[in-house]
C-alpha cells in the first residue's frame, strides 16, 4: 500500500496538502498516520498555519515501551483522553487527527466508558469533601505536598489543589465546610494564585479506574492468566489494596477485556499515511513481539508475569488492523487529489550561496529576490519566533524593504493583489504555489535566529564563550592588570547616567571597575587559588613578556612542522565524479549537513596538491567513519593505497567489517593486520601491500611500521587519536611524510584541539546527530545494590545488554561477587587488557552477537566497541576516570534509536575531590548529542593544552589562564605567518578594547533580567558578537525570553556597534561631549595618513586636530547616532577599499 499522497514532498508541503484534504472529502474527520511520534507537534503547528478553520488534534502514544515495567506519564494519559473528547465535541469544525504507529496500534478503552468519567464543580456548590478525594484517588491522581504536574493533588485544611487536564494552570479549591467558595488558578512554580474561574470539570489521569467492579475483574483475570498467585505477588497485592503500582497500565487487558481499535472513535473517517502502510505496521508489530520475547523465553518463576498477556489483547495485529479499517469504514484518500498536488508544488530559493560570499550583501540579495518574485505571487516571510521575525524585519527595513502586514494563516493572503506578508511559524523549508511563496529565516540565515531546538553550527572558538562564565569570587585575568578576584556586577550613576560595571579586586585592597561593554578584557584564570597582582606593579607585565617569549618558540616550531608539510607537494587526487557519486548513493543513511561539509572539506584537501592534515571531530556514532570511507574510495580509485590505524585489535576488526561491507561489489582488496594475524597471513599481507595487490590495509599501530613497504601509499587514517601517544603519532608522520593524514576523534586531547584552534591543523566538526538518535540519560549515584540491580534487569528485560566498566583489574572480583549474589540468573563475561588475546577477541565477539547479557571490563570498551543492543552502561568508581575517558566509555551505549542509560557510580560515602566532582557533574550536564567537542574544550580549560609539541598535558598556562594563553598563541602564529619584521610586535598584541564615553544609559536593567549571573552572561555574549546575524540572534533571544527590549539595551547594542567600528578603525577613545566628539587613534598613529588629511579637509571648519586627537564639532542631536554616523564618515576616507561593516540601527 504505497501512498502517493506525500511522496517526495517536504514536510511543510505535506502539511499544506493535508490542510486541503477536506476539499475532496465529505467526512468531518481525517486521520493522518506518522511513522515517528516526534513529528506530530511541528506538523500540527504547520497545518494550523495553512488552515485555521481546521481543528488539529494530536493523539499521543504512551511514552514507554510495550511489556515494560514503566508507566506512561499522567500528562500523556490526560492528553489521550483530551484528544478523544475533542474529536467528539459538538462543534462543527472539521478535524485532522495526527497519530503515530505506536498510538494507532494500541487498543483503547471503549469510548463510552471514557466519556462517562468526570466530576463537575462550581462555586457555591455543596461538595462531599471525602467523596471528592476518593474519586481523585480512583481516577489516578496522587497526593503530594505541593502540586507541580498534571495528575497531582495537595490538601491543606479546607484548601484542595489539583492539577487538572485541559486547564493551563492547576486549580485551588477553597472550601468553607461543604461549600465550595472559590475556584482559583495558580502558578505551580511560585504556588501563588493568578486568576479565578466559576466552574471546572475534572477528568481521569489513568486508564485504569480502581473501582470495586474493576478490581474484582482484574483479580479474576489475573488468576486465570497467571495461575496460582504467590503471597508475595506485588502486582496482585497492590491492586487488591487499591494502589496503582509502576507499570500497571500494561495489565490493562485484565482490567478491561473489551478493548477496542482506535478507529472505533473515528468511524467513517478519511485516512492517509506518510510511508508504505503494510511495511510500517509489520515492522511495528515485530517490535511489539520482540519486547515480549525475552520474558517469554525466561524462567516461568520470574516475578514479572507481564509476558503472559498475549500481544493481540492490547495491540492490533496487522490482520486486525486491516479488518478494523474495513469494519469502521475508514476511507483512504482519493488519488485524483494526490495527482493534483504535483501541479501546484515548487521548491523555493535557499540563500546559501549568497551567505557565503563576502563581496555581496546577503540582505540586498534577499530583498532583490523578493521584489522579483512579487510580480508573480505574494511572498510570506516566516520566522520561528516573535523575537526572530522582529529582528529580521528590522534588518530588511534598513535595506529599504518595509514589511508591515502580519498574518496568522495562509488563508489571509489576498487572492487579487500580490504583497509581502510576515508570520511566525515553525516551517523550516519554504515552497511555492501559484498563489504564494514562503521564504523562511532558515533559508536566509542557514538556521534559526532563535529556536528551542538543536543549536546552529558555531565557529570553533565560540566554544570558549560557553566555558568562560564568571561567578562571584572567581579569579580572573585582566589583559592590562593581571590576576584579580571578580566581586560581581555593580551599578553606578555618574553625571546623571546610570550604568553597570564589573568590580575586580587586586592585592592591597586595590580595585577597578570595568565597564560592561569592555568585558572581553577579562577571562577566567581557571584556578581556585593564586596570588593576586598589585595594581601599578611591573610584575604582571614581566610575567606576560616571559610567557610571550615561550609562546613564540612554541609557535615557531608548530609553524615549522606545518610549513614542512605544506612545502611538500603531492599528486592531486583526480575525482571521478560519476563513480564517486554512485558510491555515495549506496550509503544506506541520509547524510547530516555537517557530515556533507566534512566530506566536502576532505575532497578539497585531497585536490590541492599538498598533504592533508585534517581532524574530523564528531560525537560517537555521528558518521566520522563514512567520511574516512569516502576519502579512501577517492584514493583507491586514483590508484593509491590507504592504511587505517586503530588503537586496538577489536576496533580494527570492527573497521575491517564496516569497510568490507561498504566496498562490497567493488574490485577493491581490503585486509586486516593485527597481533592476532597468523605468521603465514602476515607474510602474504606484506607482499600484497608491497606489490600493490592490497588497496586498503587496516590494523593497529604496533603492526604499521617501517617493515611494511607500500608501493603507492596515499592516505593514512588515524582513528580514536586520543588513544595514541604523541610519540606514536609523530612516528606515523615521519614514516609517511608525503601522504594525506585524516584523524578521527570524538574527544580530541587538549594538545590536538589546541593545534586545531591555532590553525596548525585543519578541523571539521560533525555536530549533527543522526535521525532518531536519542541522548543518553546520565545519573551520578553512590553504589547502591538495589538501584544497580534494577538498572541491569530493566535493560535485559527489554532484550538489551549491559556494560559494567571498572577502572582497575583489581575491582573486578568485587563486581563478580555482586553479580553472583544479586543477579545469579544473568550471563556475564569478563574482559581486560591482560586477557589472552584470542580469548579477549572471542569474549568481545560473543558479546557483540548476544551470547551473554553483561560484559564486565576495564576501560578497554572505551576504544570504539559498537554493540547496538547494549543500551545501559554502569561505570564503577567513576571518579577515577578522566573526562575524555568517561565520555568515550559512556558513548558505547546509545548507538541505536532506543533510550540509553548511563550510571556513574561512586563509592559509598566517597569524599570526592573538587575536580572529580566537577568532572562527574560536567559529564552529566553534557548530555546533548553534540557535546564531544565542547567536552574537549572544557578539558582544555580545566587542564591546559600542555606542551603542544610534546607528551606533557599538565599545562603550562597557570600564569595567564587558558583563554588568554590561547589568544596569545593564536596571535603569535598569525604574526609569524605574516612574516612580520623582528621588531614589529603589532600583531603580537593581545586583545584591546576602545574606551567609549557617551553620556547615555546603556545596560541590562535588573527589572528586565533579575538574576545577576544571567545578566553577566548576556553582557559577555553581547560583547563578543562577531557578525550582525549573531547580534540579531542575541537580541531576538532576549525578546523571546524576557519581552520587549527596553531602551537601555537598545543603547547598549548601539554602543557595542560603535565599539566594534572603533576597533576596526584603530580608534582607542571616542568621547561625546556637549559641543562635539573627541576621537583618539590607537598609540596616536594612523595607517592611512592621506585619508585622514582628506577627512579633515572635507570639513575643516568643524574638524580640529589637537594633541594626537581629533575634535569634531556637532549640531545638537542624539548622541549614539551622531557617534556612529561620524565613524561611518571617517571610514569612507580611511578604508576606501574595505567593505563597510554596517549593522542594523535600532
Amino acid at each position: 500500500m504505497n501512498n502517493k499522497f506525500l511522496k517526495n514532498y517536504s514536510k511543510e508541503f505535506q502539511a499544506f496538502a493535508l490542510s486541503k484534504v477536506f476539499e475532496i472529502s465529505d467526512e468531518s474527520i481525517h486521520i493522518h498516520l506518522f511513522d515517528r511520534e516526534g513529528d506530530l507537534k511541528q506538523f500540527s503547528d504547520n497545518i494550523k498555519f495553512f488552515n485555521r478553520q481546521i481543528e488539529v488534534i494530536i493523539f499521543p502514544s504512551w511514552d514507554c515501551l510495550p511489556y515494560s515495567n514503566t508507566s506512561p506519564r499522567k500528562e500523556i494519559i490526560s492528553k489521550r483522553y483530551s484528544a478523544l473528547r475533542a474529536s467528539k465535541s459538538a462543534d462543527k469544525n472539521r478535524k485532522i487527527i495526527l497519530m503515530s504507529l505506536d498510538s494507532i496500534l494500541q487498543k483503547i478503552i471503549p469510548i463510552n466508558e471514557i466519556f462517562s468519567k468526570s466530576f463537575f464543580l462550581c462555586t457555591d456548590q455543596d461538595v462531599n469533601f471525602r467523596s471528592l478525594i476518593e474519586w481523585l484517588e480512583k481516577m489516578g491522581y496522587s497526593r503530594q505536598e505541593n502540586v507541580y504536574s498534571v495528575g497531582e493533588y495537595a490538601l491543606r485544611g479546607g484548601i484542595l489543589d489539583i492539577y487538572v487536564p485541559e486547564i493551563e494552570h492547576p486549580i485551588r479549591l477553597d472550601f468553607f465546610g461543604k461549600k465550595l467558595e472559590k475556584i482559583r488558578t495558580f502558578d505551580p512554580s511560585s504556588q501563588r494564585s493568578n486568576g479565578s474561574i466559576k466552574e471546572v470539570k475534572i477528568f481521569p489521569v489513568s486508564e485504569i479506574i480502581l473501582e470495586e467492579q474493576t478490581i474484582d475483574r482484574f483479580r479474576q483475570n489475573y488468576r486465570r492468566t497467571v495461575g496460582t498467585v504467590q503471597m508475595s505477588d506485588r502486582v496482585y497485592n497492590s491492586i487488591s489494596e487499591k494502589v496503582l503500582v509502576e507499570g500497571i497500565e500494561h495489565w490493562l487487558p485484565l482490567f478491561t477485556p473489551n478493548l477496542e481499535s482506535i478507529f472505533s472513535a473515528f468511524r467513517g473517517a478519511s485516512f492517509s499515511y506518510d510511508h508504505d502502510l503494510n511495511v510500517m505496521i509489520d515492522r511495528k508489530w515485530e517490535q511489539i513481539i520482540e519486547s515480549r520475547s525475552y520474558d517469554l523465553k525466561a524462567d516461568r518463576n520470574n516475578n514479572n508475569k507481564l509476558f503472559l498477556i498475549e500481544p493481540d489483547l492490547h495491540y492490533l495485529s496487522p490482520d486486525e488492523f486491516k479488518k478494523s479499517i474495513r469494519f469502521y469504514h475508514i476511507k483512504k484518500i482519493d488519488e485524483i487529489f494526490t495527482d493534483k498536488l504535483e501541479t501546484i508544488y515548487n521548491s523555493t530559493k535557499d540563500f546559501s550561496v549568497e551567505r557565503n560570499k563576502e563581496d555581496i550583501s546577503l540582505f540586498n540579495e534577499v530583498v532583490k529576490y523578493m521584489r522579483q518574485r512579487l510580480d508573480q505571487r505574494s511572498i510570506i516571510l516566516s520566522g520561528a519566533s516573535e523575537g526572530s521575525i522582529k529582528r529580521l524585519l528590522n534588518v530588511l527595513k534598513e535595506h529599504d524593504l518595509n514589511i508591515t502586514r502580519k498574518i496568522e494563516s495562509v488563508t489571509e493572503v489576498d487572492d487579487h493583489t500580490t504583497q509581502i506578508y510576515f508570520a511566525v511559524t515553525q516551517l523550516d523549508m519554504g515552497f511555492s504555489t501559484d498563489q504564494f511563496e514562503i521564504i523562511t529565516e532558515k533559508a536566509i540565515f542557514g538556521g534559526k535566529l532563535r529556536s528551542g531546538k538543536a543549536a546552529k553550527r558555531r565557529d570553533f572558538t565560540a566554544v570558549f564563550e560557553d566555558l568562560n562564565s564568571l561567578n562571584v569570587e572567581d579569579l580572573v585575568v585582566h589583559i592590562d592588570y593581571g590576576i584579580g578576584k571578580f566581586r560581581g556586577l555593580k551599578n553606578f550613576e555618574i553625571n546623571g547616567v546610570n550604568n553597570d560595571f564589573l568590580e575586580i579586586n587586586y592585592a592591597g585592597s586595590d580595585k577597578i571597575f570595568l565597564p560592561v561593554e569592555n568585558i572581553e578584557l577579562i577571562s577566567p584564570l581557571g584556578l581556585s587559588d593564586a596570588k593576586l597582582d598589585k595594581l601599578g606593579s611591573a610584575n604582571w607585565q614581566l610575567r606576560k613578556a616571559t610567557i610571550k617569549k615561550k609562546i613564540k618558540l612554541i609557535a615557531e616550531k608548530l609553524i615549522k612542522v606545518a610549513a614542512e608539510r605544506k612545502l611538500v607537494s603531492t599528486k592531486k587526487v583526480f575525482v571521478q565524479n560519476d563513480l564517486f557519486q554512485e558510491f555515495c548513493n549506496r550509503f544506506p543513511y541520509e547524510e547530516t549537513p555537517d557530515q556533507l561539509q566534512s566530506i566536502k572539506d576532505v575532497v578539497e584537501d585531497l585536490s590541492r596538491g599538498n598533504p592533508m592534515d585534517r581532524l574530523i571531530c564528531g560525537d560517537v556514532g555521528f558518521g566520522k567513519t563514512e567520511v574516512a570511507i569516502r576519502a579512501a574510495f577517492l584514493m583507491v580509485t586514483d590508484n593509491r593505497q590507504v592504511v587505517l590505524v586503530a588503537p586496538t585489535t577489536l576496533l580494527a576488526k570492527q573497521h575491517y567489517e564496516i569497510f568490507e561491507k561498504r566496498f562490497d561489489s567493488y574490485p577493491i582488496k581490503i585486509k586486516m593486520l593485527s597481533r592476532l594475524t597468523n605468521a603465514s597471513d602476515v607474510n602474504n599481507i606484506k607482499e600484497g601491500v608491497s606489490n600493490g595487490d592490497i588497496n586498503i590495509l587496516i590494523g593497529t599501530h604496533s603492526v604499521i611500521n617501517k617493515n611494511l613497504k607500500f608501493i603507492n601509499l596515499g592516505l593514512l587514517i588515524v582513528d580514536e587519536e586520543q588513544s595514541f601517544g604523541v610519540g606514536q603519532k609523530e612516528q606515523l608522520k615521519s614514516l609517511f611524510p608525503k601522504v594525506h593524514i585524516l584523524t578521527l576523534s570524538a574527544t580530541p586531547i587538549p594538545r590536538t584541539l589546541q593545534m586545531a584552534f591555532s590553525g596548525i591543523r585543519d578541523l571539521s566538526l560533525i555536530n549533527t546527530p543522526p535521525k532518531n538518535r536519542m541522548p543518553i540519560e546520565t545519573n551520578v549515584i553512590e553504589f547502591d545494590r538495589a538501584t544497580i540491580r534494577s538498572a541491569i534487569m530493566r535493560e535485559i528485560k527489554r532484550d538489551g545488554q549491559v556494560f559494567f566498566v571498572v577502572p582497575r583489574i583489581k575491582d573486578i572480583r568485587a563486581i563478580e561477587d555482586f553479580l553472583n549474589d544479586v543477579l545469579p540468573e544473568i550471563k556475564y563475561m569478563v574482559a581486560t587488557g591482560k586477557t589472552n588475546n584470542r580469548e579477549l577477541e572471542k569474549t568481545i565477539s560473543d558479546f557483540y552477537y548476544g551470547e551473554f547479557d553483561l560484559l564486565v571490563s576495564t576501560n578497554i570498551v572505551g576504544s570504539g566497541l559498537d554493540v547496538q543492543r547494549a543500551n545501559t552502561i554502569i561505570i564503577y568508581k567513576a571518579e577515577l576516570f578522566g573526562l575524555s575517558q568517561l565520555y568515550q566509555i559512556r558513548g558505547r551505549v546509545g548507538r541505536s534509536n532506543k533510550r540509553a542509560f548511563a550510571y556513574l557510580v561512586t563509592k559509598e560515602n566517597a569524599n570526592l575531590t573538587k575536580t572529580a566532582k566537577k568532572r562527574l557533574d560536567l559529564i552529566k550536564e553534557l548530555n546533548s548529542l553534540v557535546s564531544g567537542f565542547t567536552l574537549s574544550s572544557q578539558d582544555l580549560e580545566m587542564r591546559g593544552s600542555g606542551n603542544i609539541l610534546g607528551e606533557e598535558q599538565t599545562g603550562q598556562v597557570n600564569e595567564v589562564g587558558v583563554s588568554l594563553y590561547q589568544e596569545m598563541l593564536q596571535k603569535t602564529i598569525n604574526s609569524l605567518k605574516l612574516n612580520k619584521n623582528e621588531g614589529d610586535n603589532s600583531y603580537l598584541e593581545e586583545n584591546w578594547s576602545p574606551v567609549i564615553r557617551i553620556p547615555t544609559t546603556a545596560r541590562i536593567p535588573e527589572k528586565y533580567i533579575k538574576d545577576s549571573g544571567l545578566r553577566l552572561s548576556f553582557y559577555r555574549r553581547l560583547s563578543n558578537f562577531k557578525t550582525q546575524v549573531e547580534l540579531e540572534s542575541l537580541l531576538a533571544e532576549l525578546i523571546d525570553r524576557f519581552g520587549k527590549l527596553p531602551k537601555e539595551i537598545i543603547n547598549l547594542a548601539n554602543i557595542l556597534k560603535i565599539k566594534e567600528k572603533c576597533k576596526y578603525l584603530e580608534i582607542e577613545l571616542l568621547e561625546v561631549g556637549a559641543k562635539g566628539i573627541t576621537v583618539k587613534f590607537r598609540d596616536g598613529k594612523v595607517e592611512n595618513v592621506t585619508g585622514l588629511l582628506a577627512f579633515i579637509e572635507s570639513d575643516k571648519d568643524n574638524v580640529k586636530p589637537t594633541n594626537e586627537k581629533l575634535f569634531i564639532k556637532r549640531e545638537k542631536g542624539e548622541n549614539l547616532s551622531s557617534a556612529y554616523n561620524l565613524l561611518k564618515n571617517i571610514e569612507k576616507f580611511l578604508k576606501k577599499e574595505a567593505p563597510s561593516k554596517e549593522g542594523a540601527s535600532y
